[in-house]
């Protein structure tokens, strides 16, 4: 592995007589993973585009893998340096030493759709009904439960079948295919492709605490990986911004459209959201943890004596809006 020889690199250089301070600054390599595709992923995708890594000393690897136990494993085995992902996996991952943190969470809240099979029109409908999720325990589990909440529907009482249906895609072929009633989507892209075959869009909530997405490490990252991660931190938050800016739309569009492979007025509407979800200033929402934990220990009873705030580590997003980093960033690309 390339820690291993890099003191062998350093020492040859010596050898030769190469100067560290006549070398070209160095590009530190860093591998962030995160979950399936979802308009969500909008920042890394920016910042990879726009090569904002690049502009902040980085060469990031952006690596995709099946969801959210996988990260996690991937940052306690040391096989990935970040993770792109929620409050979900820290939470659940605490009681069995898991020690992670999140430094930044670009989504704290979330607005969620619940579609239904056409010959279901009402929401008293959905009592006794088959619910499809991604997985039970899960954040897409999490999200569809908080909906139920919004519609006074609880699964036990109301006899609501709570069915593993895997990611969106696989979900709304479950629909189609009739092997599930109805289901809950976070982005709205996913919920506009079923409309014109007749699906129902039944409720839309408001927005609700959720620290859904953002960055997490290992704690011991932040202590000796402080730098790098302050600066892969600025290159989301300078995506963030690019993806706020009213005269970067068409550009936004286009690479939605691209990585998420949908119509074009389902990304629309997916751009049009994204004002109301994505946080300028990427602080963890305590409350938004805190739902994640008050979920999670229906069926994790240990997790309710996590101290969800202890999870969460916001220094360097308080040091960048401290220094007015984030403020320039946001006057620089016209982001009111």
């Amino acid at each position: 592995m390339v820690k291993v020889f890099k003191p062998i690199w350093v020492l040859l250089l010596l050898l030769l007589g190469v100067s560290e301070a006549t070398a070209a600054p160095a590009t530190r390599k860093v591998i962030i993973a995160h979950g399936p595709v979802s308009g969500n992923v909008l920042p890394l995708w920016v910042a990879k585009d726009q090569k904002l890594f690049e502009k902040y000393g980085l060469e990031a690897e952006l690596v995709v893998v099946r969801g959210t136990s996988t990260v996690i494993s991937g940052l306690v085995s040391g096989d990935i340096d970040i993770g792109y992902t929620g409050g979900t996996g820290v939470v659940g991952g605490a009681p069995g030493g898991a020690d992670l943190k999140v430094v930044a969470s670009f989504f704290n809240k979330t607005i969620l759709r619940v579609v239904a099979r056409p010959e279901i029109e009402k929401i008293e409908e959905l009592k006794g009904k088959r619910l499809g999720v991604q997985s039970i325990g899960g954040a897409g589990w999490m999200q569809a439960m908080l909906a139920l909440e919004q519609l006074g529907l609880e699964p036990r009482r109301d006899n609501i079948a709570v069915l593993s249906g895997g990611v969106d895609s696989v979900r709304i072929q479950a629909l189609e295919a009739g092997s599930i009633d109805f289901t809950v989507f976070s982005d709205v892209s996913f919920a506009l492709m079923l409309k014109p075959k007749g699906f129902r869009i039944l409720a839309e909530t408001p927005p609700i605490p959720f620290a859904s997405l953002g960055i997490v490490v290992q704690r011991r990252y932040i202590q000796r990986q402080g730098e790098v991660l302050e600066n892969v931190l600025k290159a989301l938050a300078e995506a963030v911004a690019f993806a706020l800016s009213p005269e970067r739309k068409t550009s936004i569009i286009g690479l939605m459209t691209k990585r998420l492979n949908i119509r074009s007025e389902a990304v629309e509407e997916r751009y049009k959201e994204i004002p109301r979800i994505l946080d300028r200033k990427p602080y963890t929402s305590i409350e938004g943890m805190q739902n994640i934990q008050r979920l999670m220990k229906l069926y994790s009873p240990q997790v309710a004596k996590i101290d969800a705030q202890g999870l969460v580590d916001n220094s360097i997003i308080e040091k960048l809006d401290q220094s007015g980093f984030l403020d320039r960033l946001q006057n620089a690309y016209g982001v009111k």
